[in-house]
């Protein structure tokens, strides 16, 4: 983590110090106008997020109903999606109304994308809570409503801070979405970042756009972490929801009238217009375009080659991120057990060093390889291998993520049990707790495929010619939609919807099975 993430960001950072802040010429992009876009707009987007996000954590979590567990799954697609995907949802909702503004636009993916990270973290921890304060609130005359906003979210504040704190990291970093929607119109941190790098080759004012973006990464990430929460948890607790009534109604009708209009139509336009030709008829033509390059040859690769660097990227920085991610987890695990009725300073630090990079731009992080590869080293930027490693260090926290929570919450006696017969650590780990944390150890493998599958940040500053993958394809399809090219796109949106729907759906079904089995026991 030091030499593949912590190095090169401290070279961003370094030259980051020696910049410029307004500008020293005409052809730079002013920041401050720039960072106070970014801040308003991620403020924006988790204020709406909330809005409708509290309502739904209550139907879809506090109240039970035939389906839940599906709608729960689905909302969680667009947070895994590849965010040129969102865009394309976003400009598809747009065009019965002549398209959107871009910053509406752009906040509106930003809900889309976010709106299950307020569901699961609230969600899960409002599943916990005891019914008997609420049960009393009623019977004293308190409605549904005056019982959720005096009773019950004051009891969740720590879940709302900390899904809070983590959606506005989001969409303050939210690249592809910033990119493809604002057409240039606009700019966040991270897009300024890309345009000073790659189209005015100023590194210094890029590195200093990306200090402040560290600096509000750092500040964000922070507040998400007070209180322990764990946002976008996939193992909610064991609370027994209570089923829908008519007192329900209300807050049913908002939830599933903003679930549809926000998630669901979105989605299906996008995977319906994939198999629609011009006329409005069905076909695969979009399908077989995805063996050539675009129009006039746009691409420098076909999509088949583009998805073979794809895969192959998904496997090693998979494999990375679970091996270092899995030691990680468990070590900070194994701190927690032995410190458990005490305060740990260091553990916290710890915790914080390897979940830090959940929260850094992967542009940032493309910026510090672009600067500290030179010399010597500058030969280890053509190679493809360069793009895994990086995109493994973003995977990591959401291997931790998965894996911490689960090896934490195994019992002590079957542990304790094995190192009494003469298990050592080892053993106790592959025959206990990797028995155990076998359903969390696949979620975490399905969550590090699809990272770095949809990752585009990293890969839009460091791959080089043929070795470019599926969402940089995409890209360039999306910014140029004339004669097919975006016809090719929505066949790509298609195939990588079903294969996110896929992985979200059977993770889900997994953690719910597991769940069954361990109460049987």
């Amino acid at each position: 983590m030091g030499v593949v993430f912590y190095f090169p960001l401290l070279e961003v950072l370094q030259i980051g110090f020696g910049g410029h802040l307004n500008g020293s010429n005409a052809s730079e992009i002013s920041v401050w106008p720039v960072l106070w876009f970014t801040l308003w707009q991620a403020v924006v987007s988790t204020g709406i997020c909330l809005l409708i996000g509290i309502p739904a954590a209550y139907i879809f979590y506090r109240r039970s109903f035939r389906g839940v567990n599906l709608i729960r799954s689905l909302i969680t697609v667009p947070f895994m999606l590849p965010s040129l995907i969102v865009a394309m949802a976003i400009i598809e909702m747009g065009r019965p109304f002549g398209g959107f503004d871009p910053v509406v636009a752009i906040i509106l993916a930003n809900v889309f994308a976010n709106f299950a990270v307020v569901v699961r973290t609230v969600g899960s921890q409002w599943q916990t809570l005891a019914d008997n304060t609420e049960e009393e609130a009623e019977l004293n005359g308190s409605g549904r409503l005056s019982t959720a906003l005096r009773i019950s979210l004051p009891q969740l504040a720590t879940s709302i801070r900390s899904s809070s704190a983590i959606i506005v990291l989001y969409c303050a970093s939210s690249y592809g979405i910033v990119l493809s929607l604002g057409g240039g119109r606009v700019n966040t941190l991270e897009t300024a970042i890309s345009v000073s790098v790659l189209q005015r080759l100023d590194l210094e004012h890029g590195a200093t756009l990306a200090l402040l973006q560290v600096a509000f990464t750092i500040a964000a990430f922070t507040a998400s972490r007070w209180g322990g929460a764990n946002p976008l948890s996939f193992e909610p607790g064991h609370g027994k929801a209570q089923k829908l009534d008519r007192r329900d109604l209300l807050a049913a009708t908002y939830t599933f009238t903003i679930t549809a209009f926000l998630v669901i139509i979105p989605l299906v336009m996008v995977f319906a217009k994939a198999f629609l030709d011009g006329a409005g008829n069905l076909t695969l033509d979009n399908f077989l375009l995805l063996d050539g390059r675009g129009y006039r040859d746009l691409l420098n690769i076909s999509f088949l080659e583009a998805g073979f660097n794809s895969l192959r990227n998904l496997v090693v920085s998979t494999l990375i991120a679970m091996f270092i991610g899995g030691l990680a987890s468990y070590l900070l695990a194994e701190r927690t057990r032995k410190r458990r009725k005490r305060k740990d300073p260091n553990g916290i630090v710890l915790d914080a060093i390897f979940l830090l990079p959940i929260g850094v731009s992967s542009v940032v992080l493309g910026l510090g390889y672009l600067i500290s590869l030179n010399g010597n080293l500058a030969e280890l930027r053509p190679q493809w291998f360069l793009v895994p490693l990086v995109q493994s260090v973003f995977a990591v926290p959401m291997v931790i993520r998965v894996l911490y929570p689960a090896l934490i919450s195994i019992d002590s006696a079957p542990r304790e049990q094995a190192m009494t017969d003469g298990a050592n650590s080892l053993g106790v780990f592959y025959f206990i707790d990797l028995a155990l944390i076998g359903p969390a150890v696949k979620t975490a493998v399905a969550f590090s495929a699809l990272v770095s599958l949809g990752e585009f940040g990293v890969a839009s500053l460091l791959s080089y010619g043929d070795q470019s993958t599926v969402p940089m394809l995409l890209y360039q399809l999306i910014a140029r939609p004339g004669n097919n090219n975006y016809e090719m796109a929505l066949a790509v949106a298609a195939i990588l919807f079903v294969i996110t729907t896929l992985v979200v759906l059977w993770v889900s079904r997994d953690t719910r099975v597991s769940r069954k089995r361990r109460a049987k026991r």
